[in-house]
């Protein structure tokens, strides 16, 4: 972790848990929890950066380890955030209780509240399945995922939403 605001928990299996603070590293299967106000960043191989918003909960799934396949993330519930900072990285799929994305060198941010998922796309292309249905995100364009997993209509999100993602992944996203 690279930036600690706020209180936050990481726990594994079979550890107790403990508080998240500067150069703790995640490892496979392992939880983060923010409390309210709080963030959390976390500096991933490949150039890869997750900000955690507040009050969320993500479980890593896989690790970058040189082969072609992403980084994996569960977001259960909260918002997450994801910049790259070179097109070298294997990139990075996150699955929420509702849909799944996985992009490559891009900037994105992912919501999940009550099981459904909002994901908007600042800069590059994201790919949004639920449902058996695939939705191509461009720059400035989001998707809703109902709590069922219906997927809705690609649309350019306005200001005030841009901004509501932005005030609680704070200025590191």
């Amino acid at each position: 972790m690279t930036r600690v605001e706020g209180q936050a928990v990481v726990s594994a299996r079979g550890a107790r848990a403990q508080p998240a603070v500067i150069g703790l590293g995640l490892g496979l299967n392992a939880k983060l929890r923010t409390e309210a106000g709080a963030r959390v960043t976390m500096a991933c191989s490949g150039g890869l950066e997750v900000v955690v918003g507040p009050e969320s909960e993500i479980d890593v799934l896989g690790l970058l380890d040189h082969e072609t396949r992403p980084f994996g993330l569960r977001l259960i519930d909260g918002i997450a955030g994801f910049l790259f900072s070179s097109e070298d990285g294997n990139g990075v799929q996150v699955r929420t209780p509702s849909a799944v994305a996985a992009v490559r060198s891009t900037e994105w941010a992912m919501r999940v509240e009550n099981s459904a998922s909002a994901i908007f796309t600042r800069e590059g292309t994201v790919f949004v399945s639920a449902d058996d249905t695939v939705a191509q995100l461009s720059l400035g364009k989001g998707i809703d995922v109902s709590s069922s997993g219906k997927i809705g209509s690609v649309t350019d999100w306005g200001s005030a939403r841009i901004e509501e993602f932005d005030a609680l992944l704070g200025a590191e996203w």
